[in-house]
């Protein structure tokens, strides 16, 4: 069974980026005019990935995979390690509160989460929920990602289509942001949710950036854990994330950030994304990379693919 599921996984590995390499070169080929009667009997590649994408945990498993899910559904637990690594300061608590007050068009302030919801917070360690979740026995790696421009764009000039505004005092200043959420970003964290341990790790500071992922994710259920400004390494009048800070087995960690800087010391855990300034209603750069995270999450080392820069 190990030798089918190894055979599985580099099967998927090859698929998924036969995928990618595919959008990439339909891109290159939609870019000449001349061209686009070739493209008329080629498929779209925004049909390979929409709410309608069923990633490889959903699909029907492999002979004798049900055994093995019931094995792990009652197997005795382990005790949760403190962070992704183990390390005591990998997992940054959540805020109590903060220096920020944030409000809606429709209500003040954010719902407060009941016990429940607490209880159900994703931790460092995955957890068994149900056989279409536990993506074949495989320990989940750890997804980081940036915020700003990356998952949603703020500016201090606003209008009716803000998703959310944000008021953040920093010594004893007040300013007044707009927040716009990027396109399909809900989605995007629900189904990332699934296959890694998310983590936000922003250049922001933490009066800033604490609203606004609890407005990304107000019942606590996608994001595991918030780096900030004060865990980023000044480098050249911008901001480094050391990705060892959030889990120190580099191996398993992978960034989704929009600027380069950013992964400059972990250069083969990175993957660059378009910078989105609100600018595009129907962006997808966030489906898009989709079918490259499913497959990375079966690697051994996602240094292994990524130092290709195939991406």
């Amino acid at each position: 069974m190990a030798t089918q599921q190894r055979r599985r996984s580099r099967f998927s590995v090859v698929n998924f980026a036969v995928i990618y390499l595919y959008t990439l070169l339909f891109d290159l080929l939609a870019a000449a005019p001349f061209l686009e009667p070739l493209l008329q009997h080629l498929p779209q590649p925004q049909d390979l990935v929409d709410d309608t994408y069923q990633p490889i945990s959903d699909r029907a498993p492999l002979p004798g995979a049900s055994h093995a899910v019931a094995d792990a559904q009652h197997s005795p637990g382990r005790a949760e390690p403190r962070g992704f690594g183990g390390e005591p300061h990998a997992l940054r608590p959540r805020r109590a509160s903060s220096g920020a007050s944030s409000s809606t068009e429709s209500s003040h302030g954010r719902p407060a989460r009941s016990p429940a919801s607490a209880a159900s917070t994703p931790t460092g360690s995955s957890s068994v929920k149900s056989a279409g979740s536990i993506s074949h026995g495989l320990k989940k790696k750890t997804l980081v990602l940036d915020l700003d421009e990356t998952l949603i764009h703020s500016s201090p000039q606003g209008s009716y289509r803000a998703h959310h505004r944000i008021e953040v005092v920093i010594d004893k200043v007040a300013c007044l942001y707009y927040v716009y959420k990027r396109p399909h970003v809900d989605y995007f964290l629900r189904k990332v949710s699934e296959w890694y341990t998310v983590a936000v790790f922003t250049a922001s500071l933490a009066e800033y950036a604490d609203p606004v992922i609890d407005l990304l994710d107000a019942q606590g259920k996608y994001i595991s854990a918030r780096f900030f400004r004060e865990s980023c390494i000044p480098h050249d009048s911008s901001y480094a994330k050391n990705l060892a800070a959030v889990n120190p087995d580099l191996s398993q960690v992978v960034l989704v950030d929009n600027s380069p800087l950013s992964y400059f010391i972990n250069p083969t855990n990175g993957i660059p994304i378009q910078p989105w300034i609100n600018s595009d209603p129907k962006d997808e750069a966030l489906l898009d990379l989709l079918p490259l995270l499913d497959a990375l999450r079966f690697t051994d080392d996602v240094r292994s693919i990524l130092s290709l820069r195939l991406v």
